[in-house]
């Protein structure tokens, strides 16, 4: 995969044709599911669940970097970005939750969320296209409303 071109890159710093900014809030975009609307950001549970439980929290508004946000929005993010990675440690257990904000595909500030396990491979970098596992949708639904029950118990 390569950048994209300068000029397209520029455009998308701004947020002119940011499909984050155009998708986020759908119930289902080509990549996720709508999982909660938080204060500052939206959870969605990727459709690609070949690394359980990952999840990405998108920034509402359009930025690309953590010092593009007020202190207090910034704080706020992070709190959010905390509240799931609870949710999703409550529900999988896992040895350890990786957080990762890249944005070298996009540039519109979001988190993934990687539980990993002690399965895992603590030495290899996540490679989220790795492969691709779906599960039925009754299997989203029920991981969703549960991810969505867990924040709401903790407002």
């Amino acid at each position: 995969m390569k950048w994209k071109t300068p000029e397209d890159w520029a455009k998308l710093v701004k947020g002119i044709g940011c499909p984050m900014c155009l998708e986020s809030d759908m119930d289902e975009n080509p990549h996720s599911f709508k999982v909660a609307e938080l204060k500052r950001s939206i959870v969605r549970l990727n459709k690609n669940q070949h690394m359980p439980g990952w999840t990405t929290l998108i920034l509402k508004r359009h930025a690309t970097e953590l010092f593009e946000l007020k202190p207090e929005e910034r704080a706020e993010f992070w709190d959010e970005v905390s509240r799931v990675a609870e949710a999703l440690h409550d529900i999988y257990h896992p040895a350890k939750i990786n957080y990762c904000i890249w944005g070298n595909i996009m540039p519109h500030l979001h988190c993934h969320l990687f539980p990993r396990f002690f399965e895992d491979d603590p030495g290899q970098p996540i490679n989220q296209n790795e492969k691709e596992a779906f599960l039925p949708l009754d299997e989203y639904r029920t991981l969703m409303a549960d991810i969505k029950g867990r924040l709401n118990m903790g407002r």
